[in-house]
């Protein structure tokens, strides 16, 4: 049920792909689920004009709001009223999360467009992020939280897996927005594990997401094939041996645990 709808002052802007929520149920129950404490560092990406940031201030005085539209701060710094938030005028991609403090929690709509980018600039940050609770498109949403063995497990999957476990909130239909988009969200949670710098050293990290990127671009295909035509000098079968992993697996069959234990085998420290 879509509830207190209002259409936003600030007009929004396609080139960014705002959509704006306007369902108010929706906006205070994604305030609601963001695990943090009143005074610990939470940041809201993208918060337009204010209709989910109003109940976040009202959890967390000392908010952080990083806003890439300069046009809509005024309807946002408006809409909240004088308080201890702080408003960014930034770029998230861009922006320094060291700002905020950290340990921080990241919650936000998140353009579609721009939406895995920011993901994976917040969760590259590592055990500094305590959780991220955002919005993003339905399908996008359904492959980070999917099981091994699911057409929708992929990179992604393994991606958002290796910080934390994800698991998804709740769907949020087109008409709470405007202007309504194509297609339904859904609001995912990741929890960042705080040891995760000891599950592999940061400066491989990107080392080891290329690895599964390669890995998991020939769907169809079996991995141990696309992985030794990616890199014949090394034999992937012989890993796959001696790991115990069966030499059928697709990408899809592969959990993150799976992934990392080939890494370190054919790419030991």
């Amino acid at each position: 049920m879509v509830t207190a709808r209002a259409r936003p002052a600030a007009a929004p802007k396609k080139r960014l792909g705002q959509h704006f929520l306007t369902a108010s149920h929706y906006a205070r129950r994604i305030a609601e689920e963001v695990p943090a404490l009143p005074d610990e560092p939470v940041v809201e990406i993208g918060p337009g004009t204010g209709a989910l940031t109003e109940h976040l201030v009202a959890r967390f005085p000392r908010l952080h709001c990083v806003e890439k539209d300069g046009d809509v701060l005024g309807r946002l710094r408006e809409r909240l009223g004088p308080g201890q938030y702080t408003v960014h005028h930034a770029d998230a991609l861009e922006f320094d999360y060291s700002l905020v403090g950290f340990p921080l929690h990241a919650v936000g709509n998140l353009p579609y467009g721009v939406a895995a980018m920011i993901l994976r600039r917040v969760l590259l940050l590592g055990s500094r992020v305590r959780s991220c609770t955002f919005m993003l498109q339905r399908e996008v949403a359904e492959r980070i939280v999917a099981g091994p063995h699911s057409k929708r497990h992929g990179f992604l999957t393994v991606f958002c897996g290796f910080f934390g476990k994800a698991r998804a909130l709740l769907r949020v239909p087109r008409g709470a927005f405007f202007p309504q988009p194509n297609v339904d969200s859904t609001v995912v949670q990741i929890l960042v594990d705080p040891t995760v710098e000891q599950r592999l050293p940061p400066d491989r990290w990107e080392d080891f997401f290329a690895f599964v990127d390669q890995g998991s671009r020939m769907r169809r295909k079996k991995v141990v094939n696309v992985l030794r035509n990616a890199c014949p000098v090394i034999d992937f079968g012989a890993a796959f041996a001696r790991l115990g992993l069966d030499p059928m697996s697709r990408a899809e069959d592969l959990g993150v645990g799976e992934w990392l234990s080939l890494y370190r085998d054919v790419y030991p420290c």
